[in-house]
Order: structure tokens, then C-alpha cells, then sequence
């Protein structure tokens, strides 16, 4: 019996898993393709922005502690 329940119990979640994907909204290409070349932009320039700063603030602390 307990089988039978757990045996159900997981059908229904697979269920209500393909119920809840057939609401997802998906982008489309063309939406996902720019949104993607943004996000690796972005994180270029952070990354340049964070490596001069970081230099900077090696550069500061040598020339403090010499």
C-alpha cells in the first residue's frame, strides 16, 4: 500500500512538473543572443574596471610601505 502511494505521489509530481514548465515563457533567439553578448560586455568591463583598481591600490600600498 505504502508503495502505491509513493508510486502515485511521484507520478503526480512529474505531472505537476510538465504542468508548470508548459507555463514557463521561454525568449526567444534573437531576445537571448543580445541579452548573452550584454551580460559578457559587462562583465569585460567590470573585470578591466576591478584589475586597474586593484593595481592602483597595489601600487598605493607599496608605495605606503616603502
Amino acid at each position: 500500500m505504502a508503495e502505491e502511494v509513493k508510486s502515485r505521489n511521484k507520478a503526480s509530481f512529474w505531472k505537476r512538473l510538465k504542468g508548470e514548465f508548459r507555463k514557463v515563457i521561454w525568449t526567444d533567439r534573437p531576445t537571448l543572443v543580445k541579452q548573452t553578448i550584454a551580460v559578457i560586455v559587462i562583465s569585460a568591463i567590470l573585470c578591466v574596471i576591478i584589475s586597474l583598481a586593484d593595481g592602483l591600490a597595489l601600487q598605493l600600498i607599496e608605495l605606503i610601505v616603502k
